[in-house]
């Protein structure tokens, strides 16, 4: 799973035996190929993800659990823990990967989404049991992001090309607070239809060619997976949305985000992606922690289909100040702040 190797094949026809072909006829020999390994990945994880999604939704559906699309007029009821298909389709990809690289390479890989799956658990568990109590969320996620160290060979903090060695307080502080912080910002900047799963997407995209120009292959074999089961979920998700991601699926979306980031130390990059989702965190805390607002999490809807925060919630998040200085459907919204969030990332992109 190392940088890109060229792919190197040999295909002859001889009539003649040999000792490695003792009855003659064809003989082909394929060597290893990095990039074709690694689309295999994906696909593994694309295909698992859309075989899988009718079956989710199914079940969703028969054992109750649905929720109100709030920002629709009808209010219809939509699957609400559709992150299973997500995390179905990493899983079946991973397991199918060691068809692929069997020289004992994957172990980092298995390490990065031990990270990802136990955050799609505590989402899950979220998802049912509803935790309140936002400093335990903290403690566990952080205790959760500590086999992170394993995989990070630099402990410097690449600021705008100035290096700064924080050797254990990177390891064991700064990158397991990262990852948490990144998931809580995939978690809270969602709302609309495809807006969460879609600034996930694009994020990735971004981290995912920026850790190529720096890297080469050498760090892809983490992004396949949920880069192939994100793009086959935000088909179901997009508006009008079929199905939801829930905690399970926003947690598992932002700690793979979050862990991607610190191994390819991308962390000033992805500050700049997530603007936005930075906004919205800020925007929330002086709303609803500093000036104590009661929550009004969905608008009233109307017949014109725009989204009209209560005046209170102008100011809650990115996507409520959109929809404030604009007159923005709930899709033009999502289109509007996907666009920007594209914006961020190319400058991230070009910049860093």
């Amino acid at each position: 799973m190392g940088h890109s190797q060229p792919t190197e094949i040999f295909i002859y026809f001889t009539l003649s035996p040999s000792p490695d072909n003792k009855h003659g006829g064809l003989v082909v020999i394929w060597k290893y190929n990095a990039e074709l390994n690694l689309l295999t990945v994906f696909l593994y994880s694309a295909f698992a993800t859309y075989a899988f999604m009718p079956y989710v939704l199914q079940k969703l559906k028969k054992f109750g659990y649905v929720v109100k699309d709030m920002h629709k007029l009808s209010r219809p009821l939509i699957p609400s823990l559709g992150g299973v298909a997500i995390f179905a389709g990493v899983m079946v990809s991973l397991a199918l990967s060691q068809l692929l690289f069997r020289d004992g390479s994957s172990g980092k890989v298995f390490i990065f989404y031990f990270i990802v799956i136990v955050y799609a658990l505590y989402g899950l568990l979220d998802d049912l049991f509803h935790f309140k109590r936002r400093y335990d969320k903290i403690a566990v996620l952080l205790v959760l992001s500590l086999p992170i160290a394993s995989l990070l060979s630099s402990t410097y903090l690449d600021i705008f090309g100035f290096m700064i060695d924080l050797d254990g307080f990177y390891l064991y502080l700064l990158a397991p607070v990262y990852i948490m912080v990144v998931a809580n910002l995939v978690n809270i900047h969602a709302g609309f239809n495809g807006l969460g799963p879609g600034t996930a997407l694009l994020v990735l995209i971004a981290a995912g060619i920026e850790s190529y120009t720096r890297y080469g292959l050498l760090n892809l074999p983490y992004l396949m997976p949920i880069l192939g089961a994100l793009s086959v979920f935000i088909i179901y998700n997009w508006y009008p949305a079929k199905v939801f991601d829930g905690n399970i699926g926003a947690f598992l979306m932002g700690g793979a985000l979050g862990a991607f980031l610190i191994v390819n130390h991308l962390e000033v990059f992805g500050v700049i992606c997530l603007l936005p989702n930075i906004i919205t965190f800020v925007l929330d805390t002086w709303v609803l922690g500093i000036r104590k607002r009661k929550d009004i999490e969905f608008p009233v809807p109307r017949k014109d289909n725009l989204i009209v925060p209560a005046p209170t919630m102008r100011y809650k998040s990115f996507k409520n100040v959109l929809c404030t200085w604009f007159k923005l459907t709930e899709k033009k919204a999502t289109i509007l702040s996907l666009s920007i969030t594209a914006i961020c990332c190319a400058v991230a992109v070009f910049l860093i």
